[in-house]
């Protein structure tokens, strides 16, 4: 029964990661220990529900994908709010800059493999 709180752990880790934030940073902004990250991250404990509502809205992404994983077709579930935006505007000099930024990772990803 424990898996649950491994997975979600996992998901705050690589949204922490992805922004670049140490367990230290994500302590101070939810006003708590980093032992107590540390331990949510590694499927220990669970944060509160209200940590994890603040972590949607600071990550950008559904609280579904936070606590369940991205088991809807949805893909905006897990995309950082910024890209979201960029899509929901009719600015397609935005919207040009990430699909060319895209295209580089794809072909950077390509290379690699």
């Amino acid at each position: 029964m424990s898996d649950y709180k491994a997975a979600i752990g996992k998901r705050v880790s690589t949204l922490r990661k992805i922004n670049g934030m140490t367990q230290e940073n994500l302590a101070e902004l939810l006003d708590c220990s980093v032992k107590h990250i540390s331990h949510s991250e590694r499927g220990i404990a669970l944060l509160s529900l209200e940590k994890y509502l603040f972590l949607s809205d600071y990550f950008g992404c559904s609280l579904d994908y936070l606590l369940k994983g991205s088991s809807s077709s949805d893909i905006s579930s897990c995309l950082p709010a910024e890209v979201l935006k960029i899509l929901r505007e009719d600015e397609s000099e935005e919207q040009e800059l990430l699909l060319a930024y895209l295209n580089m990772y794809s072909r950077i990803k390509n290379l690699r493999n």
